[in-house]
């Protein structure tokens, strides 16, 4: 962590702005990786650890349930430095498993046209691959998640810092009550962890809350059930107590107008139906992405998300008010 990043921040539990360095115990030549963090309104003290500011004190249940069931996730696969710096487009056995969420995120992420000096919120980062694409393109970049063992959470930025020599922040904190000041991100990113929130509306609020007006709200790889989705039988993730809820395309859109984003659903490949998935996948090897998706994506996209498993990518933009 750096000094600096306390600007942007508020208490999470009184939810004033006062956040001050009290301590620093170690540090070296990019950040602070040991230190404490003091509330001057509450008193209230937070700790800095492998240089992540850990702002979730007393987690609910579902974030205990989510933390622990990471954990045991990521026993059950081989995790290497080289996997997570092969991210999102993978490596060996893990190629298939990350294709379709590479092939979107490259898609939105070049829709993006980052300058550069953008303020930017990866939000449920978790292993924090994506951030670190903010990074290189030069924006001020944060990740934050609940999860921070190597492998599947916050400290698997060191790999990224120390070896290609980049930097962004990690804050350790639940995405229902997000820590920083209202009015600060150019953009908000979340990549399949939406549906990990235990209250997407409230989500969305902060969300709402921390962009700068016409600020961009950057959804990937979102899992959509359909009518006619089959159940999420031998689900390995909701096997380990991970928080895997389903909604509908309508509660993502009836929520994103409550909190009054305006919004564009974009190109998309993958989802759990085999149908769609085989449509979609031999459609994008016969016409360019821009054709697909001026063309065909976007009378078929509803209807695919509508009654068939999908993966919801989109942007929205917060209206000013």
């Amino acid at each position: 962590m750096k000094k600096n990043l306390l600007k942007l921040l508020i208490c999470p539990i009184c939810r004033k702005d006062n956040l001050k360095l009290i301590k620093i115990r170690k540090s070296n030549n990019i950040e602070i990786r040991e230190g404490e963090v003091q509330c001057k309104y509450c008193n209230e003290k937070f700790q800095i650890s492998e240089g992540i500011l850990n702002l979730l004190l007393n987690p609910n249940k579902d974030v205990l349930c989510e933390q622990k069931g990471w954990e045991r996730l990521k026993k059950a696969v081989k995790n290497t430095d080289k996997l997570m710096l092969s991210l999102p487009d993978a490596c060996g056995e893990h190629k298939k498993y990350w294709k379709g969420q590479a092939e979107n995120f490259h898609h939105i992420y070049s829709e993006l046209n980052l300058k550069g000096d953008e303020v930017t919120l990866d939000l449920g980062a978790g292993r924090c691959w994506s951030t670190r694409f903010f990074s290189r393109r030069g924006c001020y970049s944060i990740a934050q998640d609940i999860l921070i063992p190597k492998y599947v959470g916050l400290l698997t930025s060191d790999i990224y810092i120390y070896k290609e020599k980049i930097y962004f922040e990690r804050i350790c904190d639940a995405m229902e009550k997000i820590p920083f000041k209202d009015s600060i991100f150019d953009l908000v990113f979340m990549a399949a962890t939406l549906h990990h929130s235990t209250d997407i509306s409230i989500t969305l609020k902060e969300i709402f809350r921390i962009l700068k007006p016409k600020g961009r709200f950057v959804l990937i790889n979102e899992p959509v059930k359909g009518i006619f989705r089959s159940e999420d039988n031998n689900n390995p993730e909701i096997e380990a107590g991970i928080n895997e809820n389903s909604y509908r395309l309508s509660k993502y859109l009836k929520e994103l107008k409550k909190s009054s984003f305006d919004y564009k659903l974009e190109f998309w490949l993958g989802g759990n139906n085999k149908i769609t998935s085989f449509i979609d996948m031999k459609l994008q090897k016969i016409l360019p992405n821009r054709c697909i998706d001026n063309l065909l994506w976007r009378p078929l996209k509803y209807i695919q998300l509508l009654f068939f498993d999908g993966v919801l990518n989109l942007i929205a933009v917060k209206r000013q008010q």
